[in-house]
């Protein structure tokens, strides 16, 4: 009986959150000075035992799935990165480690799109060619047709 009468009382106050947790989001990509670095780069100790322990498997190479494994300075480009995020937490994305400050190093905002993988949304923020943030959610996101022509003023909304 008491738990009726708890649930009866709190029932308001939920239906409340759940009006306010659907309404819509407005978001824009972040500028590299709202970054901040969650994990370290790798060393190159931890680089070399990678490289030597994930393409050290002759199968892989019979099998013709070398990818970045057939030169180690290829594997090094793609696998010397760090977790970032926006000091919002809305964003993250693993940026290269070969620039001193990844973050002050990235290019322009050059693309805003949307994906879907399943049941989330992924709303990606391009930096150039080789570096993204993404903010991932289970709401809807659309991306303005003007976002084309200036991806910096970009302003998404996710509902």
């Amino acid at each position: 009986m008491n738990l009726f009468c708890t649930l009866r009382r709190l029932g308001p106050l939920a239906l409340l959150l759940a009006a306010l947790g659907s309404q819509a989001q407005t978001l824009s990509c972040p500028p590299p000075e709202q970054l901040r670095q969650i994990n370290a780069c790798p060393t190159e100790e931890q680089l070399r035992a990678n490289f030597h322990g994930f393409c050290g498997d002759d199968s892989k190479a019979y099998q013709g799935q070398t990818g970045p494994c057939s030169d180690y300075q290829v594997f090094r480009r793609v696998k010397n990165t760090a977790l970032w995020e926006s000091t919002d937490g809305r964003f993250d994305g693993y940026l290269s480690c070969e620039a001193a400050s990844p973050a002050t190093a990235l290019p322009p905002l050059s693309a805003v799109r949307v994906e879907k993988k399943g049941a989330i949304t992924a709303l990606v923020c391009q930096y150039g060619p080789d570096a993204q943030l993404t903010h991932r959610t289970r709401k809807a996101c659309t991306v303005p047709a003007a976002c084309a022509i200036d991806p910096a003023q970009c302003q998404p909304v996710c509902q």
